[in-house]
């Protein structure tokens, strides 16, 4: 695919910037730390665990402090890879190993108690791509397994962009190497995979609308540069998340 390359040079680019910091790929600390807490939340000890996009393993070190895991962690960027090995493992709990895998070639064949993304499948640029990895991870799955999609889709973006109409704000859109995922379609795919829908966490929704409506609405007023990680969007990170006001968001499945 002639877009893997140019998805590949931008973590080339962001490997080199931000080598092992935990900010890598998401240079916003609220959400990343709100990603973990919220997967870990769907993990128990002793399971045999794939996560499909693990970037420079930074997230993978902090679960694995949390919960005591068989991890295998895979991203198919080299330059991501590479930094991963060199992570500190001290205090990870269980087995983390880092391995190079493309998610579209995916041979594993019901080996894993849980399958998660983090922000992965939306670098595949066109929903045939979508589907054959979505396949893929389900075949990996043992029955009674899950699959965790931490992913940005185009329904959250759509009410996100709404709220942000009404305050005079620009639309957001998708980054130029991200395909956001169509939440209907992603459930009827995986239910012709065996895998039924459980659950929808809009985790992030009232973080997102203090820090991506109300914080810019109020920054555009009082003509100051909007930035990342203020004090006053943190607020919003500590409150209980209501709506579907954010791209980002976990969709669970379980393999029957």
């Amino acid at each position: 695919m002639e877009y893997q390359k140019l998805v590949k040079e931008h973590y080339k680019k962001e490997a080199k910037e931000n080598n092992l910091s935990l900010t890598s790929t998401m240079a916003d600390v609220s959400t990343r730390r709100l990603e973990i807490e919220n997967i870990i939340s769907y993990l128990k000890n002793g399971k045999k665990v794939l996560e499909i996009g693990c970037g420079n393993g930074s997230a993978s070190i902090e679960i694995s402090k949390k919960v005591k895991l068989d991890l295998t962690a895979t991203d198919f960027s080299q330059d991501m890879i590479a930094l991963a090995r060199k992570q500190p493992i001290k205090g990870v709990k269980g087995k983390i190993k880092f391995q190079e895998e493309d998610v579209l070639k995916l041979k594993y064949d019901k080996v894993f108690d849980v399958v998660f993304t983090e922000r992965c499948i939306i670098n595949l640029l066109t929903w045939e791509d979508q589907k054959k990895a979505l396949s893929n991870m389900a075949r990996a799955l043992k029955k009674g397994g899950i699959l965790i999609l931490v992913e940005a889709f185009q329904d959250g973006l759509d009410e996100l962009n709404y709220a942000r109409k009404d305050v005079g704000l620009e639309p957001i859109g998708p980054a130029y190497h991200n395909f956001y995922l169509n939440k209907d379609s992603v459930i009827k795919h995986t239910k012709e995979q065996g895998l039924t829908f459980v659950e929808e966490n809009n985790f992030l929704s009232t973080y997102f609308l203090g820090s991506r409506v109300l914080y810019p609405a109020i920054a555009k007023a009082n003509k100051v540069p909007i930035q990342y990680n203020t004090s006053f969007a943190k607020f919003f990170s500590l409150l209980p998340s209501f709506g579907n006001y954010s791209q980002i968001k976990i969709v669970l499945f379980k393999k029957g």
